[in-house]
């Protein structure tokens, strides 16, 4: 791929990412992969060569995007394991498609974990703050309200339009009391929240979280006035490596606007302090910030286990090891 073609790759992801979510950007990216594979037309050599190009174009984009990145080097693993010299294409192929699947399934999993332990934070009365709502924290609300028909009221903040009407439609079809406000009036609103929740693209080693714009004003409000902050993610969101290491996205537009001239300066996500989260919870529970991060190991192969029963293990946490990817 030349410059350009990876720099629109790398638009796409945020895009994608944008509209979609980190969760659903993930599995999508997986799936296509897998559907790129039935379609391949080529020698062995020639896989290996664009699969090695394709991967090493994943670990550069911008942002890095974690979950993906521990996926593919899960399935890497697998490959290096389990192929044999004398395997054919049509082999390898079918080999490698039921790698992804399961990594595909473990991360669903996960996530499905993360969105039942979520369900312990919400109780009756409730007024929740959300903006740019994960697919996690979409289906905690969800959850909540048809399985233990908890009564709850929801300030959702307008910062990404699409986002906003897609949780909209989903807390509307639920029956769940919601306001939409802009993200810049929260403070008229404020009184009256109870907690605030939240999701993240990335937990980094030092203990700092990649978010969507705006999620550090808004927390920062809600610390301020003493509205507890509840981060989901699974661990496959945590990565090895420092905040600074994360590859954010960052760009110069030129402006041309009432006789001026100036260069603005933007970043695709916003970077906060674990310390401003309260309460910590994953697919094994709630993490306290004050211990080490619990993150999964570098990697670890499921993949026998998804060829013998096709039930991949659930993935496992680890202490924080001293690793340079992801």
């Amino acid at each position: 791929m030349n410059q350009k073609s990876i720099a629109n790759m790398y638009k796409l992801l945020r895009d994608l990412s944008d509209v979609k979510g980190i969760a659903r950007m993930t599995t999508l990216c997986l799936e296509a992969f897998i559907e790129t594979i039935r379609q391949l037309k080529c020698t062995r050599e020639e896989v290996e060569s664009l699969y090695k190009e394709m991967a090493q174009t994943i670990r550069k984009s911008q942002p890095n995007i974690i979950p993906l990145m521990h996926l593919m080097e899960f399935f890497e693993l697998d490959m290096e394991r389990y192929l044999k010299p004398e395997m054919d294409i049509e082999t390898v192929g079918k080999l490698a498609i039921q790698s992804l699947e399961g990594k595909i399934l473990q991360f669903k999993r996960n996530a499905a974990s993360v969105t039942e332990n979520g369900l312990a934070y919400i109780q009756n009365r409730d007024v929740i703050v959300v903006h740019s709502a994960s697919t996690v924290v979409t289906n905690i609300l969800i959850q909540a309200k048809e399985k233990l028909n908890r009564r709850f009221k929801v300030i959702i903040l307008d910062l990404n339009p699409e986002r906003t009407r897609q949780t909209f439609l989903a807390l509307q079809k639920a029956g769940i009391e919601h306001l939409i406000i802009p993200a810049h009036n929260l403070s008229h609103h404020i009184e009256e929240a109870t907690k605030m929740f939240v999701g993240a693209m990335t937990i980094t080693k030092d203990k700092k979280i990649i978010a969507p714009v705006g999620t550090a004003g808004t927390v920062s409000i809600c610390r301020l006035n003493g509205v507890k902050v509840h981060l989901f993610a699974n661990t496959l969101h945590y990565s090895h490596r420092n905040s600074m290491d994360q590859n954010i996205f960052q760009a110069q537009e030129e402006i041309n606007s009432s006789n001026m001239d100036f260069s603005l300066t933007t970043h695709s996500h916003d970077l906060l302090s674990l310390g401003f989260i309260d309460h910590i919870v994953s697919e094994i529970g709630e993490i306290s910030e004050d211990g080490d991060l619990i993150i999964p190991a570098k990697p670890i192969s499921r993949f026998y286990n998804t060829i013998k029963d096709n039930e991949p293990a659930s993935d496992h946490g680890s202490v924080l090891p001293e690793m340079s990817p992801a």
